[in-house]
């Protein structure tokens, strides 16, 4: 298995939990990480179990897993003295986000091209096999034997993700702290009519919703990134924060 892509920028007493999405690492989330340390956040962003991993490992791995794992973030930093942790998640650790906030009681959350809209449509499991194992040096017929080979695990997967996508769009209606929902309305991977389904559901006064019109379902990184970051650093300044000094 590959060392763990974790990564942690400490750089002021607010915290902010960044999660990356499905089928992808940190380093798709690292660029804002370290925008939003450049502005005095502390940033910790975990590496979901099998992620960046050879097939064989990724399909061993579970969104229950996965969500452990952002789950363990939040308590890292909690055991590192952080009080009041916002939760900045993409796509699948968008979902996270809103499942958080359902369960505990973060700062806020900022859910970016979230699918949890009943009307679902995923990244097709395939796909990301296929670009790992191109990067093995594996293509075409013997890529596509493999592939054959996975298709009972990844039928398992598929419907797991369908399962606890729905759970969390069931309880959406538990959130009640400040969010930020972000969408690009060239999302090529959902509708995004997702946000609107998750604007109109959480329970909450204190909510924004904010789409790109040029980007696309890796917003993090495409042509409208500066301004979702000046977005989301304003957002985040805004909140009331206890300015509490961490040991």
């Amino acid at each position: 298995m590959s060392a763990d892509r974790s990564f942690t920028l400490k750089a002021g007493n607010r915290a902010v939990l960044l999660l990356h999405g499905f089928a992808g690492t940190t380093e798709d989330v690292r660029e804002l990480g370290e925008t939003l340390a450049e502005n005095g956040y502390t940033v910790h962003a975990p590496n979901f179990r099998g992620h960046g991993d050879e097939p064989a490992i990724f399909l061993k791995t579970t969104p229950e897993m996965w969500y452990e794992d952002a789950v363990a973030g939040y308590r890292q930093l909690e055991k590192d003295g952080y009080n009041e942790i916002a939760i900045v998640g993409v796509a699948m650790g968008g979902v996270f986000a809103l499942k958080m906030a359902e369960s505990f009681s973060p700062k806020a959350i900022v859910p970016l091209c979230a699918n949890v809209n009943r009307k679902m449509r995923y990244i097709p499991i395939e796909n990301y096999l296929t670009k790992q194992l191109k990067k093995q040096g594996i293509v075409e017929q013997e890529a596509d034997d493999m592939l054959k080979n996975y298709l009972p695990e990844i039928d398992v997967m598929t419907e797991a993700r369908a399962t606890f996508y729905k759970n969390v769009a069931r309880d959406i209606e538990k959130i009640h702290v400040p969010t930020m929902i972000g969408q690009g309305c060239q999302d090529e991977e959902i509708d995004a009519d997702n946000a609107n389904y998750i604007f109109k559901h959480i329970h909450t006064n204190d909510k924004q919703l904010c789409f790109y019109a040029g980007s696309g379902h890796d917003i993090v990184n495409d042509c409208e990134k500066d301004i979702l970051e000046e977005d989301l650093i304003y957002f985040l300044d805004d909140l009331v924060w206890l300015e509490e000094k961490v040991v």
